[in-house]
């Protein structure tokens, strides 16, 4: 009887645990039966592959494009979608599935974990806030995470994020629009941000650079647009010696990979120069 009683209690108190702390971090995440299916396929083709991060990106090829989908007004909690990416989930959701990769675990759950960590400031979801909205400070945050480093690249300047797009311009995200409050905390967040220095290749410049830029590195496209740091991002992958873009193209309605990098960034006005990003693993 008294086996019987631990066994009991055991029970009892993982049950509880469960309740009070296992079952709040999973309900955090939010994803859809056919996402785990998508998983599963990437698993079988990353037994295919070299490990690499452009092998696992080019998993997502002609994946079709899907903006906003991390937004919504309502608690904030990890939205995983592997069916439909724009062009930061892109590079979010390739990087976690490689990073998942390098790990002894190869679980949807594992996944999810690395996921947040990226997208999270520290790794932590704490409201809409928490989420890290601006590319600077996505790349400022996981280079102190140890998950990514900045080559040195000498055909390079400085760069200051200048940002306070979307602290004027609260109405055009529901979250903002529906508390006041979290509009005032992102323009301190901006703020903070805008404290930072990069170093940016402009992109006249970006064709003398490609000696620099390896595969599998992530390529912030900078901008002009008042506000904003960051317009666009990507993976480098050279193609018959020319760096080339994948990237989940709004023009192009899915992920491809052919785009000549200096040439993508000369057809656009907008479009200042880059700042390149290399994971660690």
């Amino acid at each position: 009887m008294g086996n019987k009683k631990l066994i009991f209690v055991r029970g009892f108190v993982f049950f509880v645990f469960w309740i009070a702390v296992l079952y709040p971090l999973r309900s955090q995440t939010l994803y859809l039966p056919e996402d785990t299916v998508v998983f599963g396929r990437f698993l079988q083709y990353s037994e295919r592959g070299d490990g690499g991060l452009v092998h696992t990106a080019r998993f997502f090829m002609n994946t079709p494009y899907m903006g906003g989908t991390l937004e919504g007004d309502d608690e904030e909690r990890l939205r995983v979608n592997l069916r439909e990416l724009d062009c930061v989930t892109f590079v979010e959701n390739a990087l976690a599935l490689h990073l998942m990769l390098q790990t002894d675990r190869q679980a949807f759950d594992n996944f999810c974990d690395i996921l947040q960590k990226i997208r999270y400031r520290n790794g932590i979801i704490d409201g809409y806030i928490s989420r890290l909205h601006y590319f600077t400070e996505w790349i400022e945050d996981n280079l102190k995470k140890g998950l990514l480093s900045l080559p040195d690249i000498p055909i390079c300047r400085n760069f200051n994020p200048g940002l306070s797009f979307m602290s004027t311009n609260c109405n055009s995200y529901p979250a903002l629009k529906a508390n006041p409050e979290l509009c005032s905390q992102m323009s301190e967040v901006e703020k903070r941000v805008n404290e930072l220095s990069f170093c940016y290749i402009p992109k006249e410049q970006v064709r003398n650079a490609e000696a620099h830029i390896q595969d599998g590195d992530i390529i912030a496209i900078t901008t002009n647009i008042r506000g904003l740091d960051v317009a666009h991002v990507g993976f480098a992958v050279t193609i018959n010696g020319r760096i080339c873009l994948l990237h989940a193209s709004l023009g192009e309605r899915k992920v491809v990979g052919h785009d000549i990098l200096h040439d993508y960034l000369a057809r656009n006005r907008n479009h200042s120069g880059i700042i390149v990003a290399r994971s660690v693993k």
